[in-house]
């Protein structure tokens, strides 16, 4: 009876123990899980940022101007790297052993995967052991007979030994060294940005790596190693069109040009996705994709780049051959106002970060602000005759080569006595320009100026872009008028300047500029009438003809119109420097039906040539002659046999 109740308690506690253990799981599967789920996830499961690239640029043509490649960066957690190169040390100290004899120890005692290194019966080493918490290192209790050294009993004892995997010992153990070698730099380099840094968490290695040798650093699986993706600004066009373009920072963020004008509409969203991390910190697993990565959105300029490699190649050309301190053009698209081309020299390889400073890097052709010159001299007359206050006929008295407003003195180069309108652009009179001025009132000269985008912002927002200055109409005096009217008493940037000219080139009608390319031609607004504007594009016809002031802009089949200008510079007190010029010319072809104005500006030429007919003007023909080509113009003007 007492065996029976024996039996029954004995079953009925190992029933309640199976009870307890039913209980305790079903509290762990069920009740507990999605805590216990969202512990371990903490511990394991990371979001990690997924890198978007830019947007593309591209020229009108298609052809890329810009364009993100991928690449990838190196980042270390020095605190981590030395916390484990301290402890492998403390360990080998622990053992008695050197690096070298713990390799030939690992190559010897190797058992699959561990490596047996020492048997310990000093549990004080243990103890320490236990302490570092080395990854690689494990303490196995082994059975041992030995004699007792009295009466020689045989006698069985559980002893310590020291087991290494040499796999995970190698992820912290001459970690500079092997950096050093995949990334082709000395290992004192960064054995010392590590302990420079000791308790730094976050620090880059090395950023802007081919992805190649990022993927050999991420299969050694160093402990406070880490890789991450991300991408890198490319230019195809290099040097040409650098300074319209700009360039991004080493985090693909716009730092000049187009780049950093149109940031916000080119750089992408970064995504996020979750993974799992081993204890050192590794991915070694996607779970999913949180938030995709959106790409920055593409664009497409007005530019040509054809078109802005032939006018680099011409100015550049120039600038060596006349020893100039820097060269600029401007190509607009005559009926839309598009920018075909913006060059601007000196230049910078967009690609080496160690060029992009200085002054390189500006686009000259809207940060610099200068007095045109006689290149105002067609907007003169243009509006004099659209009021009614000259016609094409109408001769003006320029005897006997200068005129004295207000006491200051203004000459022309020769004394050419009655000049007709036509005449005094051939010629280039200042004494004609202003006389012609006069005749209207301050303020209907000076409003004029603003209407064509003299001191007026071009309503593109490129970066640096410097806006000219216009006095008010209220403080233009006669002197003012007349120094206006050939270029002098205000300035302007070659593109406002550029722009002005679509005045000619559209039949009297401003269009806005555009540096993104465009569907249709936009909405103009009408400035003076269209007869006016042909007539003053026609006049402009003599400034290339022979017995013009430039002759070198001549293209063959095409009748090409332009102005020149030679301007003092000014110096930093306020008045004009002796012997320093910069030289311009302004150009519209072909006259028939215009397709594109090209204005070329030259800074400071030396070599005791400086006229704008001279310098600037073989540029224009260069550079047209290709353009023409590439649009497909066809000729306008009828060739004579000799």
């Amino acid at each position: 009876m007492l065996k029976i109740k024996r039996d029954s308690v004995v079953y009925a506690l190992i029933f309640l123990g199976f009870v307890a253990i039913g209980v305790r799981a079903f509290y762990v599967q069920v009740i507990k899980t999605d805590f216990l789920q969202a512990e371990g996830d903490k511990r394991q499961i990371r979001t990690i940022a997924i890198p978007a690239p830019r947007g593309e640029i591209y020229d009108r043509n298609g052809s890329l101007l810009a364009l993100s490649t991928p690449m990838a960066s190196v980042w270390i957690d020095p605190k981590q790297i030395i916390t484990h190169e301290q402890n492998y040390l403390a360990f080998l100290d622990l053992l008695n052993l050197t690096d070298s004899e713990l390799t030939a120890l690992g190559k010897q005692n190797r058992y699959k995967k561990l490596s047996f290194i020492k048997q310990v019966s000093d549990n004080s080493i243990i103890d320490e052991l236990a302490k570092l918490d080395l990854p690689g290192t494990y303490t196995k209790y082994v059975e041992m007979s030995y004699d007792t050294p009295t009466n020689h009993i045989e006698v069985n004892k559980l002893l310590p030994s020291i087991w290494v995997d040499m796999r995970l010992i190698n992820r912290y153990r001459y970690t500079p060294a092997r950096l050093a070698q995949v990334l082709g730099k000395e290992r004192l380099q960064i054995v010392s940005k590590i302990y420079k840094n000791p308790k730094r968490r976050f620090l880059y290695l090395q950023r802007g790596l081919v992805p190649d040798v990022a993927k050999k650093i991420e299969d050694m699986h160093l402990t406070g190693v880490y890789t991450q993706g991300e991408y890198r600004r490319y230019f195809p066009a290099g040097e040409s069109s650098a300074n319209l373009i700009g360039f991004t920072n080493i985090d693909d963020q716009g730092l000049e040009g187009i780049e950093l004008a149109y940031d916000n509409w080119l750089k992408g969203v970064p995504g996020k996705k979750q993974v799992v991390k081993d204890r050192a910190g590794h991915v070694v697993d996607f779970i999913k994709d949180v938030k995709a990565a959106k790409p920055g959105n593409p664009m497409t300029l007005s530019i040509d780049q054809n078109i802005q490699y032939f006018a680099y190649r011409a100015l550049k050309k120039v600038m060596i051959e006349h020893q100039a301190l820097a060269v600029s053009s401007v190509i607009l698209d005559a009926k839309t106002g598009e920018i075909l081309s913006m060059v601007s020299l000196p230049s910078f390889n967009p690609n080496d970060s160690t060029q992009r400073r200085g002054a390189g890097i500006k686009n000259r052709a809207i940060t610099d602000l200068m007095e045109p010159g006689s290149t105002m001299k067609p907007f003169t007359i243009a509006k004099a005759i659209d009021l009614g206050l000259i016609d094409e006929t109408s001769e003006i008295n320029t005897s006997p080569g200068s005129i004295r407003i207000q006491g200051n003195r203004i000459t022309d180069s020769h004394n050419h006595g009655m000049l007709t309108p036509l005449e005094i652009i051939q010629k280039s009179s200042n004494v004609g320009a202003s006389k012609i001025a006069l005749k209207m009132s301050a303020e209907q000269q000076r409003n004029f100026w603003a209407d064509i985008g003299i001191g007026q912002e071009s309503g593109l927002f490129l970066p640096g872009e410097a806006m000219g200055y216009l006095k008010p109409a209220h403080a233009w005096k006669e002197i003012d008028q007349a120094s206006a009217s050939f270029g002098y008493g205000f300035n302007t940037n070659l593109l406002d300047l550029a722009h002005a000219y679509l005045l000619f080139a559209n039949k009297g009608e401003m269009v806005p500029l555009s540096i993104i390319k465009l569907n249709q031609p936009p909405i103009g607004e009408k400035l003076v009438k269209p007869e006016v504007a042909q007539a003053v594009l026609e006049m402009m016809e003599t400034v290339v003809a022979k017995g013009g002031t430039a002759p070198k802009a001549q293209i063959p089949g095409y009748r090409v119109a332009g102005k020149t200008g030679t301007v003092h510079k000014t110096n930093k007190v306020g008045g004009y420097e002796k012997n320093t010029y910069l030289s311009l010319f302004a150009g519209v072809v072909p006259v028939s039906n215009p397709d594109m104005v090209m204005i070329v500006t030259v800074n400071e030429p030396s070599r005791g040539i400086y006229y704008g007919g001279s310098v600037a003007a073989p540029a224009f023909k260069e550079v047209m002659q290709e353009a023409l080509r590439l649009r497909n113009i066809a000729p306008d003007q009828i060739m004579v046999a000799d």
